[in-house]
Protein backbone atom coordinates (compact mmCIF):
# COMPACT_ATOMS: atom_id res chain seq x y z
CA UNK A 1 0.00 0.00 0.00
CA UNK A 2 1.50 3.32 -1.04
CA UNK A 3 1.83 6.08 1.51
CA UNK A 4 -0.04 8.43 -0.79
CA UNK A 5 -3.21 6.39 -0.42
CA UNK A 6 -3.60 7.22 3.27
CA UNK A 7 -2.83 10.95 3.31
CA UNK A 8 -6.27 12.50 2.96
CA UNK A 9 -7.56 12.13 6.51
CA UNK A 10 -4.43 13.45 8.28
CA UNK A 11 -4.82 16.18 10.89
CA UNK A 12 -2.00 18.58 11.68
CA UNK A 13 -1.39 19.63 15.22
CA UNK A 14 -1.43 23.45 14.96
CA UNK A 15 1.05 23.58 17.83
CA UNK A 16 0.16 20.23 19.42
CA UNK A 17 3.08 18.28 17.94
CA UNK A 18 5.41 16.63 20.44
CA UNK A 19 8.13 14.00 20.62
CA UNK A 20 8.82 11.84 23.68
CA UNK A 21 11.35 9.06 24.31
CA UNK A 22 11.19 7.19 27.63
CA UNK A 23 11.56 3.84 29.31
CA UNK A 24 8.44 1.77 29.91
CA UNK A 25 9.50 -1.26 31.88
CA UNK A 26 12.10 -3.07 29.77
CA UNK A 27 11.22 -1.15 26.62
CA UNK A 28 12.62 2.08 25.29
CA UNK A 29 9.63 3.80 23.68
CA UNK A 30 9.60 6.68 21.21
CA UNK A 31 6.40 8.55 20.46
CA UNK A 32 5.96 11.31 17.89
CA UNK A 33 2.49 12.82 18.14
CA UNK A 34 0.99 15.29 15.69
CA UNK A 35 -2.56 16.38 16.39
CA UNK A 36 -4.69 13.25 16.60
CA UNK A 37 -1.99 11.01 15.07
CA UNK A 38 0.81 9.21 16.88
CA UNK A 39 3.85 7.35 15.55
CA UNK A 40 4.95 4.96 18.28
CA UNK A 41 7.84 2.49 18.24
CA UNK A 42 10.13 0.74 20.69
CA UNK A 43 13.32 -1.23 21.33
CA UNK A 44 13.93 -3.44 24.34
CA UNK A 45 16.44 -2.44 26.99
CA UNK A 46 18.47 -5.60 26.36
CA UNK A 47 18.87 -4.70 22.68
CA UNK A 48 20.04 -1.17 23.40
CA UNK A 49 23.81 -0.97 23.83
CA UNK A 50 25.29 0.49 26.99
CA UNK A 51 25.94 4.22 26.77
CA UNK A 52 29.43 5.65 26.94
CA UNK A 53 29.89 7.85 29.98
CA UNK A 54 26.66 7.28 31.84
CA UNK A 55 23.51 5.34 32.55
CA UNK A 56 21.33 4.34 29.62
CA UNK A 57 18.19 5.19 31.57
CA UNK A 58 19.46 8.69 32.36
CA UNK A 59 19.34 9.62 28.67
CA UNK A 60 16.54 7.79 26.82
CA UNK A 61 16.92 9.79 23.60
CA UNK A 62 20.67 9.16 23.55
CA UNK A 63 20.05 5.47 24.18
CA UNK A 64 17.59 5.44 21.26
CA UNK A 65 20.13 6.95 18.87
CA UNK A 66 22.92 4.62 19.98
CA UNK A 67 20.67 1.60 19.55
CA UNK A 68 19.89 2.62 15.96
CA UNK A 69 23.52 3.30 15.08
CA UNK A 70 24.61 0.03 16.61
CA UNK A 71 22.13 -1.96 14.56
CA UNK A 72 18.93 -2.33 16.58
CA UNK A 73 15.86 -1.63 14.48
CA UNK A 74 12.79 -0.44 16.38
CA UNK A 75 9.52 -2.31 16.31
CA UNK A 76 6.54 -0.23 15.29
CA UNK A 77 3.50 0.20 17.48
CA UNK A 78 -0.21 -0.16 16.80
CA UNK A 79 -1.82 0.76 13.48
CA UNK A 80 -5.33 1.00 12.18
CA UNK A 81 -4.71 -1.67 9.53
CA UNK A 82 -1.89 -3.96 10.69
CA UNK A 83 -2.63 -6.36 7.83
CA UNK A 84 -1.56 -3.76 5.26
CA UNK A 85 2.09 -3.21 4.33
CA UNK A 86 2.85 0.49 4.11
CA UNK A 87 5.48 1.39 1.51
CA UNK A 88 7.29 4.74 1.38
CA UNK A 89 8.48 5.19 -2.22
CA UNK A 90 11.38 7.62 -2.54
CA UNK A 91 13.65 9.01 -5.24
CA UNK A 92 17.00 10.57 -4.36
CA UNK A 93 18.65 13.25 -6.54
CA UNK A 94 22.27 14.39 -6.10
CA UNK A 95 22.18 11.37 -3.86
CA UNK A 96 25.79 10.63 -2.99
CA UNK A 97 25.88 7.41 -1.00
CA UNK A 98 22.37 7.86 0.42
CA UNK A 99 22.88 9.72 3.69
CA UNK A 100 19.57 11.57 3.32
CA UNK A 101 17.74 8.23 3.23
CA UNK A 102 19.26 7.11 6.54
CA UNK A 103 17.18 9.76 8.31
CA UNK A 104 14.05 9.33 6.20
CA UNK A 105 14.33 5.57 6.60
CA UNK A 106 14.45 5.91 10.37
CA UNK A 107 11.14 7.75 10.31
CA UNK A 108 9.67 5.13 7.98
CA UNK A 109 10.67 2.27 10.30
CA UNK A 110 9.24 4.04 13.33
CA UNK A 111 5.95 4.38 11.46
CA UNK A 112 5.92 0.72 10.46
CA UNK A 113 6.67 1.45 6.81
CA UNK A 114 9.12 0.01 4.31
CA UNK A 115 11.24 2.65 2.60
CA UNK A 116 11.71 1.67 -1.03
CA UNK A 117 14.14 3.70 -3.09
CA UNK A 118 13.01 3.67 -6.71
CA UNK A 119 15.76 5.92 -8.10
CA UNK A 120 19.08 7.49 -7.15
CA UNK A 121 20.87 9.97 -9.43
CA UNK A 122 24.43 11.20 -9.03
CA UNK A 123 27.46 11.76 -11.26
CA UNK A 124 29.56 9.51 -8.97
CA UNK A 125 29.07 5.91 -10.10
CA UNK A 126 30.91 4.44 -7.10
CA UNK A 127 28.74 6.43 -4.70
CA UNK A 128 25.66 5.05 -6.44
CA UNK A 129 26.90 1.49 -5.90
CA UNK A 130 27.25 2.23 -2.18
CA UNK A 131 23.73 3.68 -2.28
CA UNK A 132 22.35 0.56 -3.97
CA UNK A 133 24.05 -1.83 -1.53
CA UNK A 134 22.66 -0.05 1.53
CA UNK A 135 19.20 0.95 0.35
CA UNK A 136 18.34 -1.73 -2.21
CA UNK A 137 17.95 1.06 -4.77
CA UNK A 138 15.99 -0.24 -7.74
CA UNK A 139 17.55 2.02 -10.35
CA UNK A 140 20.67 4.18 -10.30
CA UNK A 141 21.62 6.71 -12.97
CA UNK A 142 25.17 8.04 -13.12
CA UNK A 143 24.42 11.33 -14.83
CA UNK A 144 23.68 14.97 -14.19
CA UNK A 145 20.12 15.57 -13.02
CA UNK A 146 19.99 18.41 -15.56
CA UNK A 147 20.37 15.91 -18.41
CA UNK A 148 17.31 13.93 -17.28
CA UNK A 149 14.62 16.61 -17.20
CA UNK A 150 13.58 19.12 -19.88
CA UNK A 151 12.49 22.47 -18.50
CA UNK A 152 12.89 26.18 -18.97
CA UNK A 153 12.25 28.94 -16.43
CA UNK A 154 11.08 32.47 -17.11
CA UNK A 155 11.88 35.08 -14.44
CA UNK A 156 13.32 34.53 -10.97
CA UNK A 157 12.29 34.76 -7.34
CA UNK A 158 8.58 35.19 -6.76
CA UNK A 159 8.06 35.96 -10.47
CA UNK A 160 9.50 32.64 -11.68
CA UNK A 161 7.45 30.26 -13.77
CA UNK A 162 8.04 27.30 -16.06
CA UNK A 163 7.79 28.24 -19.74
CA UNK A 164 6.27 24.82 -20.42
CA UNK A 165 5.54 21.80 -18.19
CA UNK A 166 8.78 20.04 -17.18
CA UNK A 167 9.23 16.57 -18.64
CA UNK A 168 11.49 13.66 -17.73
CA UNK A 169 13.27 12.77 -20.95
CA UNK A 170 13.57 9.00 -20.48
CA UNK A 171 10.19 7.22 -20.70
CA UNK A 172 11.39 4.31 -18.60
CA UNK A 173 12.70 6.65 -15.94
CA UNK A 174 9.46 8.61 -15.97
CA UNK A 175 7.31 5.52 -15.48
CA UNK A 176 9.54 4.32 -12.66
CA UNK A 177 9.08 7.61 -10.83
CA UNK A 178 5.29 7.54 -10.86
CA UNK A 179 3.62 7.54 -7.44
CA UNK A 180 6.72 8.83 -5.58
CA UNK A 181 5.93 9.73 -1.98
CA UNK A 182 9.11 11.69 -1.31
CA UNK A 183 11.74 13.23 -3.58
CA UNK A 184 14.93 14.03 -1.66
CA UNK A 185 17.81 16.11 -3.00
CA UNK A 186 21.08 17.61 -1.81
CA UNK A 187 22.26 19.75 -4.73
CA UNK A 188 25.96 20.75 -4.74
CA UNK A 189 26.59 23.29 -2.01
CA UNK A 190 30.13 24.41 -2.85
CA UNK A 191 28.88 27.35 -4.91
CA UNK A 192 26.80 28.64 -1.99
CA UNK A 193 29.32 27.98 0.78
CA UNK A 194 30.81 30.86 2.72
CA UNK A 195 34.15 29.06 2.36
CA UNK A 196 34.02 29.68 -1.39
CA UNK A 197 35.60 33.11 -1.76
CA UNK A 198 35.95 32.95 -5.55
CA UNK A 199 32.49 32.39 -7.04
CA UNK A 200 30.15 32.47 -4.05
CA UNK A 201 26.60 33.64 -4.93
CA UNK A 202 27.33 33.49 -8.71
CA UNK A 203 28.66 29.97 -9.18
CA UNK A 204 26.84 28.26 -12.07
CA UNK A 205 26.52 25.11 -9.99
CA UNK A 206 24.03 27.02 -7.83
CA UNK A 207 21.44 26.73 -10.60
CA UNK A 208 21.42 22.94 -10.20
CA UNK A 209 19.12 23.59 -7.24
CA UNK A 210 16.36 24.35 -9.76
CA UNK A 211 16.61 20.88 -11.29
CA UNK A 212 14.79 19.62 -8.21
CA UNK A 213 11.45 21.45 -8.51
CA UNK A 214 11.50 20.71 -12.25
CA UNK A 215 11.98 16.98 -11.59
CA UNK A 216 9.37 17.02 -8.82
CA UNK A 217 6.74 18.65 -11.03
CA UNK A 218 7.58 16.35 -13.94
CA UNK A 219 7.06 13.18 -11.89
CA UNK A 220 4.32 14.65 -9.67
CA UNK A 221 6.12 13.72 -6.47
CA UNK A 222 3.79 13.99 -3.49
CA UNK A 223 6.42 15.66 -1.33
CA UNK A 224 9.88 17.16 -1.76
CA UNK A 225 12.80 17.79 0.60
CA UNK A 226 15.82 19.83 -0.55
CA UNK A 227 18.90 20.31 1.65
CA UNK A 228 21.72 22.81 1.30
CA UNK A 229 24.04 25.08 3.27
CA UNK A 230 22.39 27.93 5.16
CA UNK A 231 23.89 30.56 2.85
CA UNK A 232 21.87 29.22 -0.09
CA UNK A 233 19.26 31.89 0.68
CA UNK A 234 21.78 34.57 -0.35
CA UNK A 235 22.42 33.12 -3.79
CA UNK A 236 22.67 35.69 -6.56
CA UNK A 237 20.10 33.86 -8.69
CA UNK A 238 17.68 33.65 -5.74
CA UNK A 239 17.29 29.89 -6.20
CA UNK A 240 15.33 29.24 -2.99
CA UNK A 241 12.68 31.85 -3.76
CA UNK A 242 12.60 30.70 -7.38
CA UNK A 243 12.13 27.06 -6.42
CA UNK A 244 9.43 28.05 -3.94
CA UNK A 245 7.51 30.01 -6.57
CA UNK A 246 7.76 27.17 -9.09
CA UNK A 247 6.47 24.62 -6.60
CA UNK A 248 3.62 26.79 -5.35
CA UNK A 249 2.52 27.52 -8.92
CA UNK A 250 2.35 23.79 -9.55
CA UNK A 251 0.18 22.84 -6.61
CA UNK A 252 2.55 22.54 -3.65
CA UNK A 253 2.60 24.15 -0.24
CA UNK A 254 6.10 25.03 0.94
CA UNK A 255 7.90 25.55 4.24
CA UNK A 256 11.58 26.42 4.50
CA UNK A 257 14.13 27.24 7.15
CA UNK A 258 17.26 26.13 8.98
CA UNK A 259 17.54 22.96 11.05
CA UNK A 260 20.44 22.55 13.52
CA UNK A 261 21.54 19.08 14.56
CA UNK A 262 22.91 20.14 17.94
CA UNK A 263 19.60 21.81 18.84
CA UNK A 264 18.07 18.34 18.50
CA UNK A 265 20.68 17.03 20.94
CA UNK A 266 22.95 15.58 18.26
CA UNK A 267 26.75 15.72 18.86
CA UNK A 268 27.52 17.91 15.83
CA UNK A 269 26.90 21.63 15.26
CA UNK A 270 25.68 21.09 11.71
CA UNK A 271 23.17 23.64 10.40
CA UNK A 272 21.46 23.19 7.05
CA UNK A 273 18.71 24.92 5.11
CA UNK A 274 15.76 22.81 4.06
CA UNK A 275 12.95 23.52 1.64
CA UNK A 276 10.03 21.13 2.18
CA UNK A 277 7.03 20.95 -0.16
CA UNK A 278 3.89 18.85 -0.24
CA UNK A 279 1.47 18.69 -3.12
CA UNK A 280 -2.14 19.72 -2.70
CA UNK A 281 -4.13 17.65 -5.18
CA UNK A 282 -7.22 16.68 -3.21
CA UNK A 283 -9.60 18.57 -0.89
CA UNK A 284 -8.55 18.51 2.74
CA UNK A 285 -5.02 17.26 2.15
CA UNK A 286 -2.58 19.00 4.50
CA UNK A 287 0.69 20.63 3.53
CA UNK A 288 4.04 20.02 5.25
CA UNK A 289 4.36 20.60 8.95
CA UNK A 290 6.16 23.96 9.39
CA UNK A 291 9.88 23.56 10.06
CA UNK A 292 9.60 25.87 13.07
CA UNK A 293 7.18 23.37 14.61
CA UNK A 294 9.50 20.48 13.76
CA UNK A 295 12.37 22.30 15.49
CA UNK A 296 10.26 22.77 18.60
CA UNK A 297 9.07 19.17 18.50
CA UNK A 298 12.57 17.68 18.33
CA UNK A 299 14.39 20.21 20.52
CA UNK A 300 16.62 18.85 23.29
CA UNK A 301 17.91 20.71 26.33
CA UNK A 302 21.53 19.87 25.55
CA UNK A 303 23.64 18.49 22.77
CA UNK A 304 25.56 15.28 23.31
CA UNK A 305 29.33 15.28 23.05
CA UNK A 306 32.04 13.92 20.78
CA UNK A 307 33.01 11.61 23.65
CA UNK A 308 29.46 10.23 23.79
CA UNK A 309 29.53 9.46 20.07
CA UNK A 310 32.97 8.03 19.34
CA UNK A 311 35.07 7.57 22.49
CA UNK A 312 35.09 5.03 25.29
CA UNK A 313 36.03 1.94 23.30
CA UNK A 314 32.96 1.83 21.05
CA UNK A 315 33.55 -0.53 18.16
CA UNK A 316 31.99 1.55 15.36
CA UNK A 317 32.36 0.03 11.86
CA UNK A 318 33.99 -3.39 11.47
CA UNK A 319 35.54 -2.44 8.09
CA UNK A 320 39.31 -1.88 8.55
CA UNK A 321 39.34 0.72 5.77
CA UNK A 322 37.03 2.89 7.87
CA UNK A 323 39.65 3.15 10.63
CA UNK A 324 42.49 4.38 8.46
CA UNK A 325 43.86 7.91 8.60
CA UNK A 326 46.54 9.63 6.53
CA UNK A 327 50.25 9.79 7.18
CA UNK A 328 50.99 13.36 8.24
CA UNK A 329 53.97 15.46 7.32
CA UNK A 330 56.52 16.15 10.01
CA UNK A 331 55.23 19.73 10.33
CA UNK A 332 51.65 18.54 10.80
CA UNK A 333 52.74 15.98 13.41
CA UNK A 334 54.53 18.74 15.30
CA UNK A 335 51.43 20.93 15.25
CA UNK A 336 49.24 18.11 16.55
CA UNK A 337 51.83 17.32 19.23
CA UNK A 338 51.86 20.97 20.32
CA UNK A 339 48.12 20.85 21.00
CA UNK A 340 48.46 17.85 23.30
CA UNK A 341 51.75 18.85 24.93
CA UNK A 342 50.25 22.21 25.87
CA UNK A 343 46.75 20.89 26.63
CA UNK A 344 45.29 23.29 24.06
CA UNK A 345 42.51 23.03 21.51
CA UNK A 346 43.52 25.99 19.33
CA UNK A 347 46.92 26.16 17.67
CA UNK A 348 48.94 29.22 18.67
CA UNK A 349 49.45 31.75 15.88
CA UNK A 350 53.20 31.21 16.04
CA UNK A 351 52.68 27.52 15.27
CA UNK A 352 50.47 28.15 12.26
CA UNK A 353 51.59 28.50 8.64
CA UNK A 354 53.00 31.94 7.88
CA UNK A 355 49.88 32.94 5.96
CA UNK A 356 47.84 32.51 9.17
CA UNK A 357 50.23 34.10 11.65
CA UNK A 358 48.76 37.59 11.32
CA UNK A 359 45.44 36.30 12.51
CA UNK A 360 42.73 34.51 10.55
CA UNK A 361 38.97 34.28 10.29
CA UNK A 362 39.36 30.48 10.23
CA UNK A 363 40.56 30.06 13.79
CA UNK A 364 39.44 26.43 14.05
CA UNK A 365 41.94 25.13 11.48
CA UNK A 366 44.57 22.82 13.00
CA UNK A 367 42.30 22.72 16.03
CA UNK A 368 41.68 19.84 18.41
CA UNK A 369 38.11 18.79 19.09
CA UNK A 370 36.64 19.21 22.57
CA UNK A 371 35.62 15.82 23.89
CA UNK A 372 32.91 17.27 26.11
CA UNK A 373 31.26 19.35 23.36
CA UNK A 374 29.51 18.59 20.09
CA UNK A 375 31.75 18.20 17.05
CA UNK A 376 31.98 21.04 14.58
CA UNK A 377 30.33 20.54 11.20
CA UNK A 378 31.82 17.45 9.58
CA UNK A 379 33.06 18.45 6.12
CA UNK A 380 34.95 16.69 3.36
CA UNK A 381 38.16 17.88 5.05
CA UNK A 382 37.75 15.89 8.28
CA UNK A 383 41.01 13.97 7.68
CA UNK A 384 43.01 17.18 7.11
CA UNK A 385 43.99 19.30 10.15
CA UNK A 386 44.41 22.40 7.99
CA UNK A 387 40.74 22.33 6.95
CA UNK A 388 39.05 22.58 10.32
CA UNK A 389 38.93 21.45 13.94
CA UNK A 390 39.33 17.76 13.14
CA UNK A 391 42.12 16.56 15.46
CA UNK A 392 40.78 13.80 17.71
CA UNK A 393 40.12 14.96 21.29
CA UNK A 394 42.29 12.30 22.96
CA UNK A 395 44.48 10.79 20.21
CA UNK A 396 47.20 12.47 18.13
CA UNK A 397 45.49 12.17 14.79
CA UNK A 398 42.49 13.37 12.85
CA UNK A 399 39.13 11.64 12.76
CA UNK A 400 38.80 8.34 10.97
CA UNK A 401 36.05 7.70 8.43
CA UNK A 402 34.29 5.46 10.98
CA UNK A 403 34.23 8.26 13.56
CA UNK A 404 33.04 10.86 11.06
CA UNK A 405 30.33 8.48 9.85
CA UNK A 406 29.11 7.99 13.43
CA UNK A 407 29.01 11.77 13.93
CA UNK A 408 26.91 12.01 10.75
CA UNK A 409 24.49 9.39 12.07
CA UNK A 410 25.31 6.52 9.73
CA UNK A 411 24.70 3.12 11.36
CA UNK A 412 27.90 1.21 12.08
CA UNK A 413 26.77 -1.49 9.63
CA UNK A 414 26.62 0.94 6.67
CA UNK A 415 28.66 -0.57 3.84
CA UNK A 416 30.95 2.09 2.34
CA UNK A 417 32.44 -0.10 -0.41
CA UNK A 418 31.13 -0.03 -4.01
CA UNK A 419 31.73 -3.80 -4.03
CA UNK A 420 33.06 -6.27 -1.45
CA UNK A 421 36.44 -6.36 -3.22
CA UNK A 422 36.78 -2.61 -3.76
CA UNK A 423 38.43 -0.51 -1.07
CA UNK A 424 37.43 3.14 -1.32
CA UNK A 425 40.13 5.75 -1.17
CA UNK A 426 40.38 8.11 1.77
CA UNK A 427 39.41 10.95 -0.58
CA UNK A 428 36.24 9.09 -1.58
CA UNK A 429 35.28 8.35 2.02
CA UNK A 430 35.92 11.96 3.03
CA UNK A 431 33.71 13.28 0.24
CA UNK A 432 30.94 10.72 0.69
CA UNK A 433 30.69 11.18 4.46
CA UNK A 434 31.35 14.93 4.59
CA UNK A 435 28.78 15.73 1.90
CA UNK A 436 26.05 13.54 3.42
CA UNK A 437 22.88 14.79 5.10
CA UNK A 438 23.22 14.05 8.81
CA UNK A 439 20.64 11.46 9.86
CA UNK A 440 18.83 13.62 12.48
CA UNK A 441 18.37 16.36 9.89
CA UNK A 442 17.04 13.91 7.31
CA UNK A 443 14.64 12.56 9.94
CA UNK A 444 13.37 16.07 10.73
CA UNK A 445 12.92 16.89 7.05
CA UNK A 446 10.97 13.68 6.49
CA UNK A 447 8.80 14.42 9.49
CA UNK A 448 7.86 17.76 7.97
CA UNK A 449 7.22 16.34 4.50
CA UNK A 450 5.43 13.11 5.41
CA UNK A 451 3.53 13.86 8.60
CA UNK A 452 0.09 14.12 6.95
CA UNK A 453 0.36 10.57 5.61
CA UNK A 454 2.18 9.09 8.61
CA UNK A 455 -0.18 10.65 11.16
CA UNK A 456 -3.16 9.26 9.29
CA UNK A 457 -1.59 5.81 9.05
CA UNK A 458 -0.48 5.64 12.67
CA UNK A 459 -3.54 7.16 14.32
Amino acid sequence: MSLGNVADSATLGNGSARSVTLFDGDQLVRSVAIGSGEIRSHVTLEESASMNGGSVRADPMGAWWLALMQGTMPSAGLFRRPDEKLVLRVADLFSGIGGFLVGTGQLAVEAGAEQRCELAVDIDADALEVHRRNHGTRRTVAASVTSLVDYRIRGSGTDAEFVYPPEILDDGLSSGCEDIDLLTAGPPCQGHSNLNNRSRRTDRRNLLYLDVPAFAVACRARSVAIENVTSVVHDGADVVATATALLIANGYEVTEGVLAADEMGWPQTRRRHFLIARRFDAPGRSGPIPLAEVRDMLAQERARSVEWAICGGQSLSDDPAMHDFPEFTEVTRERIAWLFDNDEHDLALAERPECHQEGTSYGAVYGRMHGDRPAPTITTGFMTPGRGRFVHPTERRTLTAAEAARLQGFPDSYFFRPSPDTTPTRAQLAKWIGDAVAAPLGYAAALSALVPALAARAS
